[in-house]
């Protein structure tokens, strides 16, 4: 459930779409589609959000291909798209962008996550990410460190959509912080800690979301998904 200053200024990075095996654990056919129920604040807060992956993708600026995912929150029609490409064994992702009409533009606040996901995430073991909220142009910004450790072995996990057998964990340590002109961290930091369930075939069914109490502040789980057809290229 979310840094490339590289990826986003020149949109260039050297992608394609995962082959078969990468793609088990977040596959990205065009036209699958995701449906999730996010419960917030013991369940005041309840809203669903739609992930489709679009058929056409995303090309960098040296002709590769990357797909492009639309998220929707709640009721509104409002898309909000995320591109994600690979290069060295992770998906990388690209928020930078929105719609104006049906192009997608740059918005110039460089916003990515860099090292979302490893390509072959069953044999991932630990790894570092960072997600740019935002960069402004003197280089201050907000971001978020992430600290990804894979449990060992395959868990059950049950949703509305269904009960998946062989999910991998990940969980995560998020440090929120802002970011000086220098690059510096300053200020407070905010901590919060994250689990993933990652089913193969299906892509992600269940995140839970807690604070340094170790209380639960949000929970995400898959309501109905479906399987686009995969691309023959």
């Amino acid at each position: 459930m979310a840094t490339l200053a590289a990826i986003v200024a020149g949109c260039a990075l050297a992608t394609l779409r995962p082959a078969t095996v990468d793609r088990d654990f977040f596959p990205l056919a065009p036209n699958s589609q995701w449906e999730y129920a996010v419960s917030r604040y013991g369940g005041a807060e309840r809203f669903r959000f739609v992930a489709t992956v679009r058929p056409d993708d995303f090309h960098t600026a040296d002709g590769r291909a990357c797909p492009i995912v639309d998220e929707r929150y709640g009721d509104t029609r409002e898309r909000f798209p995320i591109v994600y490409c690979t290069e060295s064994g992770f998906l990388h992702r690209i928020m930078s962008l929105e719609y104006r009409g049906e192009t997608l533009q740059d918005n110039g606040f460089r916003s990515g996550e860099l090292k979302f996901l490893p390509t072959d995430l069953r044999h991932a073991d630990t790894w570092e990410g960072i997600t740019n909220a935002f960069r402004l142009p003197d280089g201050s910004g907000f971001e978020v460190q992430q600290l990804h450790r894979v449990l060992p072995g395959a868990e059950r996990v049950v949703v509305p959509a269904g009960v998946f057998a062989r999910c991998v964990r990940v969980e995560t340590t998020a440090i929120h912080s802002a970011v000086d002109d220098h690059g510096a961290h300053t200020g407070p930091r905010v901590t919060y800690y994250y689990s993933d369930w990652y089913a193969p075939g299906v892509g992600l069914v269940k995140t839970e979301q807690r604070n340094t109490d170790a209380a639960v502040v949000a929970t995400i789980e898959l309501v109905h998904y479906v399987r686009g057809a995969r691309s023959s290229s």
